[in-house]
């Protein structure tokens, strides 16, 4: 049973997700101005929380500045 073959836009999105999550992670690791203890806050939240945690994180950095 190849679930790809049955599910192939499931898979797209998990993919897209993690791919979200990953460039996030290296924008909040590399390119932020976030404390430690922000930035470990938003790691956790990244990791934990699938769709909104991503979003969440561009949309809010986009509002700060």
């Amino acid at each position: 049973m190849d679930l790809f073959a049955q599910y192939p836009f499931i898979f797209l999105l998990v993919a897209f997700n993690y791919a979200l999550v990953i460039v996030s992670l290296v924008h909040l690791i590399f390119r932020s101005r976030y404390t430690v203890n922000q930035r470990l806050i938003w790691m956790v939240v990244l990791w934990l929380v699938p769709v909104l945690g991503p979003l969440s994180y561009w949309l809010l950095r986009l509002r700060r500045g």
